[in-house]
């Protein structure tokens, strides 16, 4: 048996589509750790998992000056000091990282796609070690759009496809602006630098695993040859205990059920946002239910109305089995998690990657997509009805669904890692064992 060790961002939208896979692996005999924020604990030894809190307790609680720019500004400024924000706790992370790595022993080395301390531990260590990509649009291929903060539509025609061309040189560019910052975190273990390292230092060349499946990420001819969509990964637990939610079950029949969350990184705009909700959605013949936030305070939520019900927190494998449609800020997992019960969505993305997603969930024909600074009472209502009646968008929300369900990603992923700990050596698509593994063993190093 093997010992894999997954060091993921403290974010909730980042642990969940890994735990199916963990979970897969503890099943079979192996030994599973995770490293993360200590808000996650509970994530972790819930399932049996060794368990090493590092970095900030929760991304969203992260009080330095970049990671409050982060979740104050949108666009380009929130971008920047994202990765910032990143480089921090990368730098604030090596050293109880190598203390972990030397005494969990792992064979594989599991790390998130914005986390970069896990690849630097497997370069020091000298293990193998796969990319849990929950964002796949971050790597850049010539065939899909660039991936921005403006979630930009697929190519249609020559010029676009020029445009987009020119847009991938400034994109590369413009990450590579943050390798000062990050090749010094890599000089404190004397590794060498990277160019464009916030990007390429996070993609392993043994495996990339990305929990999704074309349909929904964008068709492309030129991945990686270690990247593996090995379909959805929905987490059909809490964390809290599900005793505590026999209300979702009590909702009433004889409205629809439309369920708001904005996630759990973007909730320092929860006021303003599920305002606009109440204001949009009072008085519809609906029963809405908001998830605003384990942080939150309740009493900042005035005249609520009647056909609401609001919540710090509700597990989406609950309420998604009752609700009719769902309201959400763009988060690939709370997207992929609405196309897995055949639910259509209004997406109201905000920053960054959120775009991306709803981009996807737009091109994907699953969803009505309102930009945040967009977002109007008038505009929000005539959005959820036409989710709720619209026979187009509701067949392509169940045929993205059939698809989805065809797909196990927690077997998938377990089947390609326990490879990876037992050759030790890149697994690529198409490569048959034995076959041609000098030049697969090349590339790793």
């Amino acid at each position: 048996m093997a010992s894999f060790l997954f060091t993921i961002i403290p974010a909730l939208g980042h642990i969940n589509p890994t735990m199916p896979v963990a979970a897969e692996l503890k099943k079979r005999g192996h030994t599973i750790g995770y490293a993360t924020g200590a808000d996650f604990e509970n994530a972790a030894t819930s399932e049996n998992f060794s368990f090493f809190p590092i970095g900030p307790a929760n991304l969203a609680k992260a009080t330095s000056k970049a990671a409050m720019k982060t979740f104050k500004y949108t666009g380009m400024r929130s971008h920047i000091n994202f990765y910032k924000l990143l480089a921090e706790v990368n730098l604030e992370t090596i050293g109880p990282m190598l203390n972990i790595v030397k005494d969990f022993k792992p064979d594989v080395i599991v790390a998130d796609s914005l986390t970069f301390t896990g690849g630097q531990m497997a370069e020091v260590y000298k293990l193998p070690w796969a990319t849990y990509c929950s964002v796949p649009g971050l790597i850049n291929t010539k065939d899909a759009p660039p991936f921005t903060s403006w979630g930009l539509p697929p190519a249609k025609n020559a010029f676009t496809k020029s445009f987009y061309s020119m847009l991938r040189i400034v994109h590369k560019n413009y990450f590579k602006s943050f390798d000062g910052m990050f090749n010094y975190n890599r000089s404190t273990l004397l590794l060498n630098p990277v160019k464009c390292c916030a990007i390429e230092s996070c993609l392993s060349p043994y495996m990339i695993l990305s929990p999704t499946c074309e349909g929904f990420e964008y068709k492309r001819y030129d991945w990686p040859e270690q990247m593996r969509l090995i379909g959805p990964a929905p987490w059909g637990k809490s964390f809290d205990g599900d005793n505590t939610f026999d209300w979702i079950d009590a909702l009433p029949d004889n409205k629809p059920v439309i369920y708001v969350t904005l996630g759990t990184l973007q909730t320092f705009r929860r006021l303003n946002f599920f305002n606009v909700v109440m204001d949009a959605l009072k008085d519809q013949p609906y029963n809405v239910v908001m998830s605003v936030g384990k942080e939150a305070d309740l009493s900042v939520f005035k005249n609520v109305p009647s056909n609401f019900r609001i919540e710090r927190f509700v597990p989406h494998s609950k309420i998604l089995l009752r609700a009719t449609a769902v309201v959400h800020h763009g988060g690939q997992g709370i997207a992929q998690d609405c196309i897995y019960h055949g639910l259509p969505s209004v997406v109201i993305p905000i920053s960054q990657d959120l775009y991306e997603v709803a981009r996807r969930c737009s091109v994907a024909g699953v969803s009505e997509r309102i930009p945040y600074p967009k977002l109007r009472a008038k505009r929000l209502r005539v959005a959820v009805q036409k989710v709720l009646t619209d026979e187009t968008i509701l067949q392509c929300a169940k045929n993205l669904q059939s698809v989805y369900l065809k797909t196990n990603a927690a077997v998938t992923g377990a089947d390609l890692l326990e490879k990876l700990a037992a050759t030790g050596r890149p697994v690529l698509r198409g490569l048959s064992a034995g076959d041609d593994e000098e030049s697969a063993d090349a590339k790793a190093e």
